[in-house]
């Protein structure tokens, strides 16, 4: 019993050396694989609201998420419904040549299965932004503060100087160079 009370407060200990940010990260597992893929857990009994609004808590020198669109992610049910078991996510933000193509060219490409829905998309951009200081969907403009458009199942997501925020594009036939696609990533059991 007294080592066990030890190892707890060793580990009470430890755990007070640690950064807001980097208990975030370890709580959530993230492991950043390249400047576009992010892996992380979400625990069963916690939704992808919450991790969004831990998030945003972290990020004081910005707007993390566009407020009007984290309001209405507040009452969606795919964004606040707890997890029944934990789930180990990892996100593709930015699939490689995938700018510029129709939507139906970019399923083609990553495989329509493979599509992240857009809550999913969120949260991996929320947690590699945290890690990071980057946008999961890379900078199409670094200089202007804007990042590419990126598809997922349920819409597209965008990240300028307002924040993340749902990016309204047509559904069929839109092209356009900023215009890119994420893709749950290959190999990775989520």
């Amino acid at each position: 019993m007294g080592e066990l009370n030890l190892r707890t407060k060793e580990f009470e200990d430890f755990r007070k050396t640690l950064t807001p940010a980097e208990i975030f990260l370890a709580t959530y597992n993230v492991e950043v694989i390249n400047d576009h893929t992010v892996s992380f857990v979400i625990p069963k009994g916690v939704s992808r609201i919450e991790i969004l609004q831990e998030a945003k808590e972290l990020v004081t020198d910005r707007d993390l998420i566009y407020p009007s669109d984290l309001a209405q992610w507040e009452k969606d049910p795919k964004f606040t419904t707890d997890a029944t078991t934990s789930e180990r996510i990892c996100i593709d933000g930015h699939v490689p040549n995938s700018e510029g193509k129709t939507r139906q060219q970019q399923e083609e490409l990553v495989g329509k299965e493979n599509l992240p829905t857009l809550e999913d998309l969120a949260v991996a951009f929320a947690v590699n932004w945290i890690a990071t200081k980057e946008p999961l969907f890379g900078w199409y403009d670094k200089a202007q503060g804007w990042a590419y458009v990126v598809r997922a199942v349920g819409g597209a997501l965008y990240f300028n100087s307002d924040g993340l925020l749902v990016n309204v594009i047509p559904v069929h036939g839109y092209s356009h160079e900023n215009v890119a696609v994420a893709s749950r990533a290959p190999g990775i059991k989520n």
